[in-house]
C-alpha cells in the first residue's frame, strides 16, 4: 500500500527554498522588541509573566508609588540582543536576579543590615526579598511570537 501526493511540486520546492533564505536575525530582533515591550509593561502593571501580581514592596507602599519602579534603572536597562539562532531579553544589573528569583539578604560582615525605610532608619539581621520575576515569556507573548514567526515564513514565501 503506497501514499501518492499529487500537486505542484515545483512551487512547492522553490518555496522551501525561499524559507531557507529567511533572515532569521531581523525576525529574532522583532521576536526580541516584542518580548521587550511585554517585559517593560509589567513595571506598570507590576505582574509577572504568569499572570500574578507582584508583592508590594515597603517603598512602594510607604510612597504609594510601584515597586521596582523607584528610579526606573532597572526598567530601563533591560535590552535586546539578535543573532541567527536567538533572540536573548536581559539586563545587565546585578541586582536583577535577586528580584525576578527572590533572596534572602544576610548581614555578614557586621551584626546588622542597616538601611532606610522612609526616613526612619532600620536595623535587621536578615530581609527576605519576595520575587517579582519581569523577564519571561506569557501566554499572551507566546502568541505574539507565534504571529511574529508566521508572517516572517508568509513574507518569505510570498517573496
Amino acid at each position: 500500500m503506497g501514499v501518492t501526493l499529487k500537486g505542484d511540486w515545483k512551487k512547492f520546492e522553490k518555496s522551501l527554498h525561499k524559507l531557507a533564505n529567511i533572515n532569521y536575525t531581523a525576525l529574532h530582533k522583532e521576536i526580541g522588541e516584542e518580548l521587550l515591550s511585554s517585559t517593560q509593561e509589567r513595571f506598570k502593571t507590576q505582574k509577572g509573566p504568569d499572570g500574578k501580581s507582584w508583592p508590594k514592596s515597603r517603598r512602594a507602599q510607604n510612597e504609594k508609588g510601584q515597586t521596582l519602579s523607584d528610579t526606573r534603572d532597572l526598567r530601563n536597562s533591560i535590552t535586546v540582543k539578535a543573532s541567527p539562532k536567538k533572540a536573548e531579553v536581559g539586563t545587565n544589573k546585578r541586582y536583577a536576579v535577586t528580584h525576578q528569583k527572590g533572596k534572602t539578604i544576610k548581614a555578614r560582615r557586621k551584626k546588622y543590615l542597616k538601611f532606610k525605610v522612609g526616613s526612619q532608619w532600620v536595623q535587621k539581621k536578615q530581609v527576605k526579598i519576595p520575587k517579582r520575576p519581569f523577564v519571561g515569556i506569557s501566554k499572551e507573548d507566546r502568541q505574539e511570537v507565534r504571529e511574529i514567526i508566521r508572517e516572517h515564513i508568509q513574507g518569505a514565501i510570498e517573496k
